[in-house]
């Protein structure tokens, strides 16, 4: 059985984007059953403004977003830890020590796009739709009668069924 509301730790390394996107989108999606956290392992100190302005654009309200190190969040309960960075990309993905549930949703980073500022917004709505599709599907979880074997493999098919579609 899983506590509810779930603390989801979403982890990358420079906890500018993708996490806060995806901190945002668990707390608006989660309905009470999930809370949303994030962290990086070399966080740029600054959060994205196109990470808040995607945000902004479908109505997501942040509370008080700041990209900060995990040794920040020492002492919080984590019940799933998930990393969005891009191993593929040969992004380094940072390393949560410890024995939280852990699942790795690899997505590419919006921060890295380059070109004309519409192409750029399209990269942070793409990371958008996917933490929000990947997100819901968690959301719509039965938690409470979940352990964390099958949390682990609830959330790695939420990402597999995604990225095969």
């Amino acid at each position: 059985m899983m506590n509810t509301p779930l603390n989801v730790l979403f982890l990358c390394t420079g906890n500018s984007c993708r996490s806060i996107i995806g901190e945002a989108l668990a707390d608006h999606l989660g309905q009470g059953k999930l809370h949303g956290l994030s962290a990086g392992s070399m966080p740029t100190g600054k959060v994205n403004e196109s990470a808040l302005a995607v945000l902004s654009r479908h109505g997501v309200s942040v509370n008080n977003p700041s990209s900060k190190s995990m040794d920040d969040l020492e002492g919080e309960r984590i019940d799933l830890v998930i990393t969005v960075c891009d191993a593929a990309a040969g992004e380094s993905c940072p390393v949560w020590l410890g024995d939280t549930p852990k699942v790795h949703w690899g997505l590419e980073d919006p921060a890295h796009v380059t070109g004309s500022e519409e192409t750029i917004r399209a990269a942070f709505e793409t990371t958008f739709n996917e933490l929000h599709a990947r997100i819901e599907a968690l959301a719509a979880l039965d938690l409470a009668s979940i352990n964390p074997l099958g949390l682990i493999a609830s959330a790695q098919k939420i990402h597999r069924d995604l990225v095969d579609s």
